[in-house]
């Protein structure tokens, strides 16, 4: 699949309780839909042609394009993918990653400029954009995507493996069944330069910790020592603002077994030195899938001062 700017028309869906409302404007101050984030990617291309396009990895079960922006300033750059609302209602993962777009662009800070600068940035906000949709439309609380499994179950969890299919975390049949992350793999295989991506990034909620491989075994990777120290200059770069503070680990050690994650696919398949799951805030809390607005700016914020942080420390390491 080839990068490409998109010239597509948007998705047409809106949620019930805001048809014929035209879409707002991001301003971090409410949860996006689907169809306002599409629309404000749209302007941010349109506004800076010459370091942004934007991509499509290929259509969801239900129809709706998968889209993504490039963020370029110099040719050659190595690159980080970063992958966002995989789970369709962690809506903090989209919101936060609009904000990471947006700054990436626009700060003047000479930290962010640096690390904007010294990578090739592609940024998925929705990954899972039907049960993201449906979430808004329907069910609050809906994880999975929307391809029906039999007559009584429908959605497949699209970051699990080897769980039964009336689970809220059925993952399918096998690897790859399911449309948007076979799309999601041949787009990192053939859409982007081979050996390019030098860190994977996949945005979550709500543990508030960094995570790297492996999810199916507490045996570390090979260059364990390396991540964990990627992930501390993430952790103390973001607890400087607010105080917030973050775990650092594998996501075995931290959270529970599972297989079929994303950054483990990312690690030992692609090949990719450098893998996350980035677990933002909502622990704790008494619905932690549902932060208010106003949590919004001040997570966004935090999580650029990590990325600061984070890509300093590949820096050091040499990656870029």
């Amino acid at each position: 699949m080839v990068l490409m700017h998109i010239e597509l028309p948007l998705c047409t869906e809106t949620p019930a309780d805001r048809r014929n409302i035209a879409p707002k404007d991001i301003d971090w101050t409410f949860y996006p839909t689907l169809v306002e984030i599409y629309t404000w990617l749209d302007s941010i291309i349109q506004q800076n042609p010459k370091v942004v396009s934007g991509f499509h990895i290929g259509r969801s079960y239900e129809g709706r394009l998968i889209r993504g922006i490039k963020i370029s300033f110099k040719r050659g750059r190595k690159a980080i993918f970063i992958e966002s609302n995989i789970h369709a209602r962690e809506w903090i993962t989209s919101a936060t990653a609009t904000y990471i777009i947006k700054e990436l662009l626009l700060s003047n800070k000479s930290d962010v400029r640096k690390m904007a600068e010294s990578l090739d940035w592609y940024i998925v906000p929705v990954l899972n954009v039907d049960g993201f949709d449906y979430s808004h439309e329907k069910d609050r609380m809906w994880r999975k995507s929307r391809r029906p499994m039999n007559a009584s179950s429908v959605g497949i969890d699209l970051n699990r493996r080897k769980v039964g299919p009336s689970s809220i975390l059925y993952p399918g049949p096998h690897p790859e069944s399911e449309p948007e992350i076979k799309q999601l793999v041949e787009f990192i295989n053939k859409g982007i330069p081979n050996g390019s991506i030098v860190m994977y990034v996949a945005l979550h909620a709500a543990a508030q910790c960094i995570l790297c491989p492996f999810t199916h075994t507490r045996t570390p990777p090979k260059n364990y020592k390396e991540m964990m120290s990627v992930a501390k200059a993430f952790a103390d770069a973001l607890s400087a603002r607010y105080g917030t503070k973050y775990k650092c680990g594998s996501s075995a050690t931290i959270l529970q077994k599972f297989s079929g994650g994303s950054k483990d696919w990312a690690y030992a398949v692609k090949g990719i030195p450098l893998t996350f799951t980035i677990e933002l805030p909502g622990r704790g809390t008494k619905s932690r899938f549902v932060l208010p607005n106003k949590r919004i700016l001040p997570i966004a914020k935090e999580l650029l001062d990590g990325f600061v942080g984070m890509i300093g420390a590949v820096k050091k390491l040499g990656y870029i």
